[in-house]
């Protein structure tokens, strides 16, 4: 039995470190510490940039309800505290605007936000277009989408910014209409004429109606991923050119394969898709990029429900030097069939009351051998139930894991006392003097606004989340997993190198 076990703990280390690389450095992947009180959890909201600010819009969260506030951050690396501040400070009875709202879009063009659609509340989308000017922090209603005098509610969608020369406007795709269903028609909206136009309508060339996909426009295209309807999440891949009016799918020999609510961006570079939920409990966190004209996977997915697999797989081998299990099975079933048989079909040891305590009964002495064979198996069995206990509570083991912080980590987001401030910056006006006499103090929040940061840890699997493209960098928020929403905040670096996975 020692052997056995030593056995067992050498498979078991064998897990850990093929799992390991799962849990590793990201180097291009940074989590942002705000300072002060957070913002709530959230998914299905917007997400846009202005003006080095980092600006979030309403969304979902599964306590909270639909949420109505417009918050902001700073964007990273910029000279401002990265710390959220809400944008107007009247009291919401007193201001106009959107109210709760979740699943819509925004675009931002000349210093204003324009948000569109979305649900007000949990059963219908709603038609409204709302314009916040981020200078007079002031929101304007906007005019509601109509097309042919019918208006138009939708939820799921997407919307892009697209300029030709001196023409901006804002192009939405697909998503869920009240009258329609799942749709994959695009409506444009130009800014300057303040018009809703169907810029194409669905046809049989068209994808199939969808919500949630990801999209974006890149020079004249505008390339969808992905999304959902009643029966399947897609995995095909579509651009249509916005000049020309024209789908066409795109092949690639590789694919991120099916999902929904995951997010596409556009870079230099190329196309950049994040996140996303394949099946249900099954969210996404890997990243790949569309590139001369095919995807390259980044990084992996390192979901749980990936360890789960892989854990799962060694269980397999492992038990492959134990007794077959159909095997087992049939021949515990026979020796139970055959002790049935030598002691009577009695009622009373059938009876729900009774079962399991045939082994307090006196067996014939013939059936000894049979009561041997029995337990011997069972032994077998149970250590097989033992092996597996001990590979779910490793496996719980390497979840929490991922979230845990070292000592070192800690320290740099914990609050010192203000007597502890006090003697640092004493200690610092003795040390940090020149020949000058000049005195130099250290700022307390310069200090935690410079360690703010957990520098290689990656953005666990989400969908509803958002991403922006700020300068050379990536920003991820929110979004949830398993209906746990999540306000975390973690940012991708394009310059630094990286090496597409095989």
């Amino acid at each position: 039995m020692k052997a056995k076990k030593q056995q067992d703990d050498a498979v078991i280390e064998d897990d850990l470190a093929r799992t390991k690389s799962q849990l590793d450095y990201f180097p291009k992947w940074q989590e942002l510490k705000p300072l002060g009180k957070n913002i709530h959890r959230r998914s299905y909201h917007s997400c846009v940039t202005w003006d080095n600010y980092i600006y979030v819009y309403g969304g979902y969260e599964t306590n909270e309800g639909i949420l109505d506030d417009l918050m902001r951050i700073p964007i990273p690396n910029t000279d401002k505290s990265l710390e959220w501040t809400q944008v107007y400070k009247n009291p919401q009875k007193e201001l106009k605007g959107p109210g709760p709202l979740r699943n819509h879009s925004a675009v931002v063009y000349q210093n204003k936000m324009y948000i569109f659609g979305g649900k007000e509340n949990l059963i219908q989308p709603c038609c409204k277009l709302w314009i916040f000017d981020f200078q007079k922090e002031k929101w304007d209603e906007g005019q509601d989408c109509k097309i042919n005098d019918q208006t138009v509610c939708v939820e799921g969608h997407n919307s892009c910014l697209f300029v030709q020369e001196d023409m901006a406007s804002m192009i939405v795709f697909g998503g869920f209409y009240t009258d329609k269903g799942y749709v994959s028609q695009i409506l444009q909206y130009q800014f300057k004429e303040n018009i809703w136009s169907l810029y194409y309508e669905q046809q049989k060339t068209s994808p199939q109606g969808r919500a949630g996909a990801g999209a974006a426009i890149l020079g004249n295209d505008l390339y969808v991923f992905g999304g959902c309807n009643y029966e399947q999440r897609f995995s095909d891949f579509w651009k249509f050119d916005l000049i020309n009016k024209k789908w066409e799918q795109i092949k690639t020999e590789k694919s991120p394969g099916s999902r929904s609510s995951s997010v596409i961006v556009s870079h230099n570079q190329g196309l950049y898709l994040f996140g996303g939920i394949h099946d249900i409990t099954h969210e996404k966190n890997d990243l790949w990029m569309f590139k001369n004209n095919d995807w390259i996977l980044l990084e992996e997915d390192n979901s749980r429900r990936q360890v789960n697999d892989e854990l799962n797989d060694s269980l397999d081998k492992a038990s492959q030097s134990k007794p077959n299990k159909q095997k087992e099975k049939a021949k515990i079933q026979d020796i139970q069939n055959r002790t049935l048989f030598l002691l009577g079909e009695d009622s009373e040891l059938r009876s729900p009351q009774r079962r399991g305590s045939v082994k307090n009964i006196s067996l014939p002495a013939g059936t000894q051998k049979i009561s041997t064979e029995q337990n011997n198996v069972s032994q077998a069995t149970n250590n097989m139930e033992e092996l597996k206990k001990r590979r779910w509570q490793q496996k719980k083991m390497q979840m929490l894991a991922e979230f845990d912080l070292t000592e070192e980590e800690k320290q740099k987001f914990r609050s010192s006392s203000p007597t502890t401030e006090q003697i640092k910056n004493s200690i610092n006006l003795i040390t940090n003097q020149d020949k000058g006499g000049q005195r130099k103090i250290s700022s307390p929040i310069g200090r935690k606004q410079q360690q703010a940061q957990l520098i290689g840890k990656k953005p666990c699997a989400r969908d509803g989340h958002s991403v922006i493209v700020v300068g050379e960098s990536m920003i991820v928020f929110g979004g949830d997993r398993n209906l746990m929403s999540f306000n975390d905040l973690y940012m991708y670096s394009f310059s630094m190198p990286n090496k597409p996975t095989k």
